[in-house]
């Protein structure tokens, strides 16, 4: 394309409006493009094109390159343009990492120069479940991966309530070369989108009836995502299924659905993939929560006068993984000292994207995580063995001391001999009838109902209830050199047993 360094080439005005005139170009289109620059889509299709070419004109006039570029993009992203029409230069290994649909449309020109017919999607009659779609929208960003270009056109995949429906996409490396990067590059990735709606940002959603093959095999691939949970789908990668040598080698994507009852917009895309670990590199390169201030924000919360300062003690452990924490981390909106770990964080949302603080739910996308400095300077100053500190309101942190473990210790053994002591007691009674046979502890018998060993029986108790049996209370072990003392004779007017010695 010729240009000045001031505006568009009277050439390069001429070839657009031509472009813009084109016959073959329908309606829809047209509306579509008159949509993407703010003009009005009412009317037939000759008022469309004159609105179109008259703001092509119009970036002429006012030396508008910008503008122009704009302009020309929409066009030859909505419209099948015919391989002789004039079509603008674009490197899709140059493309700005901020993916935009209006960019892909004449990057994907300069992949596929035999034209829109040469790419095997059909013109006009083609059939509507596989009908190409000019992207008017773009998917919400991610931190994992950013779309470098797209490959092959936007499909519809009209509402189909009853049947299955298919739509298939043809990928060869010799009609898009960005492809030929995959290769050599682990970084990217061919990846495959769908989309429920066709305006403004869009969540990647799939039918919920619905399944991907590349080449007659499987992509074991979750397209439903986390249950309940809106945008916490990923797109299914499709590289390692992709045969990318020969060039001319065709690639079949096949995507098949049903039970629909809204359309929906399915694309295959270059992406650029990110790891986990250069995320959490990027967090400790950027945000940070100051240890200062947050000792400010404990202090300030202590003097307040409506507030009873306490200490709290903090888990150095993950809430996530039950690690110790490594890179502690929380949201810039959190309001707790409690951090979680960043890796373990991210790789949950790689998983399922919801980007909720574990400890608070609160959102808590990439762009709010910080890295806190005042938990990080606890971690570093304690041994690995520590699982916890207890937090002072003035700010210092103390580690679990020796005299509180005892404490606790202490606390618990006694709460043990408590829910026990009746057993204890039992066993200290025996024993004292042994020594002493004479204790008052032969008041307490089995009732009379109930037999004793060798023929013995001891009186009746004077209370109804007992814990044990009456055997663990008979006394085996006296001598016959001691003189027992008579034991009185228990009122009762239950069986006739002995006094409890043999005459």
């Amino acid at each position: 394309m010729a240009s000045s360094s001031i505006g568009p080439s009277r050439d390069d005005v001429a070839g657009l409006c031509r472009v813009a005139q084109t016959p073959g170009i329908s309606k829809p289109q047209l509306q579509n493009i008159c949509v993407v620059n703010g003009l009005a889509k009412t009317g037939n299709k000759a008022d469309l094109q004159r609105r179109i070419v008259n703001l092509i004109q119009d970036s002429e006039r006012s030396q508008d390159i910008q503008r122009f570029n704009e302009i020309k993009a929409s066009i030859y992203n909505n419209a099948p343009v015919q391989a002789n029409a004039y079509r603008p230069f674009t490197n899709l290994t140059t493309q700005s990492p901020l993916y935009s649909p209006a960019a892909a449309g004449p990057a994907h020109t300069n992949m596929a120069p035999n034209g829109y017919a040469a790419n095997g999607y059909g013109g006009a009659g083609a059939v509507n479940a596989q009908r190409p779609y000019s992207q008017t929208f773009d998917f919400k960003r991610s931190p994992f991966y950013e779309i470098v270009a797209r490959v092959g056109e936007v499909r519809t995949c009209d509402v189909m309530s009853q049947h299955r429906q298919t739509v298939n996409v043809h990928v060869r490396v010799a009609d898009y070369p960005v492809l030929n990067h995959v290769n050599n590059d682990p970084s990217l990735k061919v990846m495959a989108f769908c989309a429920a709606g066709n305006t403004g940002v869009q969540e990647i959603t799939f039918p919920w009836q619905s399944e991907l093959k590349v080449n007659g095999g499987d992509i074991k691939a979750n397209l439903r995502g986390l249950k309940n949970k809106p945008g916490s789908t990923r797109p299914a990668d499709l590289t390692s299924h992709l045969r990318l040598k020969p060039p001319t080698y065709n690639n079949n994507v096949e995507f098949t659905y049903a039970l629909t009852t809204k359309k929906f917009y399915f694309g295959i895309y270059v992406c650029r993939v990110t790891p986990i670990d250069q995320l959490v590199e990027k967090i400790q390169k950027s945000k940070r929560i100051a240890k200062d201030s947050v000792i400010h924000e404990l202090t300030k919360k202590a003097s307040d006068p409506d507030v009873v300062a306490t200490s709290q003690n903090i888990s150095l452990k993950d809430p996530l993984s039950y690690m110790r924490l490594v890179v502690p981390c929380r949201g810039l909106k959190c309001n707790h000292i409690q951090c979680f770990d960043a890796t373990a964080y991210l790789q949950l949302q790689e998983q399922g994207p919801q980007w909720l603080c574990p400890i608070c739910s609160n959102p808590a996308p990439f762009e709010h995580l910080a890295v806190d400095e005042y938990v990080k300077d606890i971690l570093t100053n304690t041994p690995l063995s520590v699982e916890q500190v207890t937090i002072e309101p003035d700010g210092r942190w103390l580690l679990p001391s020796a005299q509180n473990e005892q404490k606790n210790q202490s606390q618990a053994e006694t709460s043990f001999v408590d829910d026990d002591d009746l057993v204890i007691g039992n066993v200290s009674s025996r024993q004292s009838t042994a020594a002493t046979p004479n204790r008052s502890a032969y008041q307490f018998s089995t009732p009379a109902q109930e037999s004793s060993r060798e023929g013995s029986s001891m009186p009746p108790r004077s209370t109804t209830s007992s814990k044990r049996p009456a055997a663990e209370v008979i006394n085996l072990t006296l001598s016959d050199d001691d003189e027992p003392r008579p034991v009185k004779r228990a009122n009762t007017n239950q069986g006739n047993g002995f006094n409890g010695w043999a005459q």
